[in-house]
């Protein structure tokens, strides 16, 4: 699930907008059993696990638990030297707070989305038979030039199908291609163009193209030398991580269909003058009354 980027020390402090600059507290949040306290200030257990969470932090172990102190208490203590240096109803500070209160509510809010909005077992389970499906249970060894033009294609295809080694085609066009490689292992869902799937698909090993392929690479020509059955990982190896991916996905989607119905303008950008209005065609003549 996407997370936008949260200043850590200017959470703790939280404004309102308004005409005039508000006056801030340190800390705003103060339900819940207290869990520390720093001077007279009682901090809230749902604070200390949430800086605990950010870290990866445990707090059932004492070291780690610690460390989340630690650094909550120091947030409280910068909080409180911003109230007695003013900084707290600053204009600047108060708009670096607001930003950064509005991304831990954005937050908060694609976090609670995921929770109401859970991905199913069926859901992963059929993402990930559709993913084997696409990647397929084989990878393929091979090796192509891409050249920029189909005369130096079809010459150097040529010389193949005239019987010389592809290997001495290859290093004899390799320094005029604008790409010579050799690949191992690549699964088709990697390829970067249908086309050359389909062709490695048609080969067998030892192979080559017998004409260039045409992508918008390039004139390509393959020569396939390996096919090898790939097992693809066991569901419940990669079912979490897979999850993650559709819980992203589906905030994306739901992010970009909000953007759509919301209006957002840019008022400082001065905006393009609208286009002038066509003029009107002119009404067809109506016809000569007989009388």
């Amino acid at each position: 699930m996407r997370h936008l980027l949260v200043c850590s020390t200017a959470v703790l402090l939280a404004a309102c907008s308004s005409e005039k600059a508000p006056l801030v507290t340190a800390v705003q949040y103060t339900a819940g059993n207290p869990a520390i306290r720093v001077n007279d200030q009682p901090i809230s257990e749902a604070l200390l696990a949430n800086v605990a969470k950010g870290r990866n932090l445990d707090l059932t172990k004492p070291e780690q638990r610690q460390r989340a102190i630690k650094e909550l208490s120091d947030y409280v203590i910068l909080a409180r030297a911003a109230e007695k240096s003013g900084l707290a109803v600053d204009p600047e500070a108060l708009a670096t707070i607001e930003a950064a209160r509005l991304q831990g509510l954005a937050n908060a809010t694609l976090t609670h989305y995921a929770k109401t909005h859970p991905i199913a077992d069926e859901m992963v389970k059929a993402e990930y038979d559709q993913q084997i499906q696409k990647a397929g249970t084989q990878s393929y060894d091979f090796t192509q030039l891409i050249l920029d033009n189909e005369a130096d294609a079809m010459t150097a295809s040529a010389e193949i199908l005239g019987g010389k080694a592809f290997q001495a085609v290859y290093d004899e066009w390799a320094p005029k291609t604008r790409q010579s490689k050799a690949y191992k292992g690549v699964r088709l869902a990697q390829l970067p163009a249908p086309e050359i799937a389909d062709t490695l698909k048609s080969l067998k090993p030892g192979e080559a193209t017998k004409v260039p392929l045409k992508t918008s690479f390039g004139w390509h020509l393959i020569l396939l030398q390996a096919v090898n059955d790939v097992a693809p990982p066991p569901f419940e190896q990669v079912k979490n991580e897979l999850r993650r991916v559709m819980i992203k996905r589906q905030g994306d989607v739901w992010m970009e269909k909000m953007r759509g119905e919301s209006l957002i303008l840019d008022l400082q950008t001065p905006q393009p003058a609208a286009a002038p209005a066509a003029p009107a065609a002119p009404a067809p003549a109506e016809p000569a009354k007989q009388g």
